[in-house]
C-alpha cells in the first residue's frame, strides 16, 4: 500500500513539473528571439494575427498561383482548347492574387511598406494592378466588341486599339516570374535599381506636373484678373504724335 502511494504521488507530481518546464522553455525562446514549434518569432516585427503570411505555407500559395497563372498565359498564347476557358482561368488567378495581395497588407499593416522587402511588396503590387487593369479593359473591349458588331469603322479601330494594350498589359504581367527567383541576390538587386528608377521618375512626373498646374493656375488667375479689371476701367489711349 505504501508503494502504491508513492509511485501515485510521483505520477501526480510529473504534470506540473512538465507544465512548468514548457513555460521555462517558452520564456527562453521569447527573450532570446528563436521561434517556437509554431514558427512564431516573438521579437519579430511582424506578428500574425490571423494568417502567418511570412511562413512557409503561404509563399508556397504564392508560388504556386505564379506557376499556374504562368500555364494558363502559355496555353492562351499557343491556343490549345476553348479561349473561354483560360480567359475564364485567368480572371480566377486574377482575383486569387488579388486576395493574396490584400491579405499581406491586412496583415502587415504599415510594415508592408516599410520593411526591408518593401521594393518586393511594391513589385507585388505593381504586377497585380496590372493583372486587374488587363482584366477590366479585357471586359470592357469584348463588350465594345459586342456592341459594334456590323458596326462603324471607329467602333472596330476603337476595339482593336484596346487589345493591342491588352496584349502589352497581359505580357507586363509575366514579371511576377521575377518572384519565384527572389532569394537570388543579382535578381534582388535588379529589382531594387528598377523600381528606384520607377519611384525617381514617378516622383519626377509628379513634379513636373505640380510645376505645371501651378503655372496653369497662375496664367488664368492673371488673365481673369485682367478681363475683370478691363470690364471696370479703361486704358489709357497713347498720346499722338503730330
Amino acid at each position: 500500500g505504501a508503494a502504491r502511494r508513492i509511485r501515485a504521488r510521483r505520477v501526480d507530481g510529473r504534470g506540473p513539473r512538465r507544465a512548468a518546464r514548457r513555460g521555462r522553455r517558452g520564456r527562453a525562446m521569447a527573450s532570446s528571439g528563436k521561434a517556437d514549434a509554431s514558427g512564431v518569432d516573438y521579437e519579430a516585427l511582424y506578428q500574425p494575427t490571423c494568417i502567418n503570411v511570412e511562413g512557409n505555407k503561404w509563399g508556397n500559395i504564392g508560388y504556386a498561383l505564379i506557376g499556374f497563372s504562368t500555364v494558363i498565359m502559355v496555353f492562351q498564347a499557343v491556343g490549345v482548347g476553348p479561349p473561354w476557358v483560360w480567359k475564364r482561368a485567368d480572371d480566377v488567378t486574377t482575383v486569387l492574387f488579388t486576395i493574396e495581395l490584400l491579405t499581406r497588407i491586412f496583415e502587415k499593416g504599415y510594415l508592408f511598406f516599410t520593411e526591408a522587402e518593401k521594393h518586393w511588396n511594391f513589385f507585388d503590387s505593381l504586377v497585380v494592378a496590372i493583372s486587374v487593369i488587363s482584366m477590366c479593359i479585357a471586359y470592357k473591349a469584348a463588350a465594345d466588341a459586342a456592341a459594334s458588331h456590323g458596326g462603324h469603322g471607329a467602333a472596330n479601330s476603337a476595339a482593336m486599339s484596346k487589345m493591342k494594350v491588352l496584349r502589352t498589359l497581359r505580357l507586363l504581367r509575366l514579371l511576377r516570374l521575377f518572384r519565384v527567383f527572389k532569394g537570388i541576390e543579382k535578381v534582388n538587386q535588379f529589382v531594387d535599381v528598377a523600381l528606384n528608377s520607377v519611384g525617381a521618375a514617378f516622383l519626377g512626373m509628379i513634379v513636373v506636373l505640380a510645376a505645371a498646374a501651378v503655372l496653369a493656375t497662375t496664367v488664368v488667375t492673371v488673365w481673369t484678373a485682367g478681363s475683370a479689371w478691363l470690364r471696370v476701367h479703361h486704358l489709357p489711349k497713347p498720346p499722338e504724335i503730330d
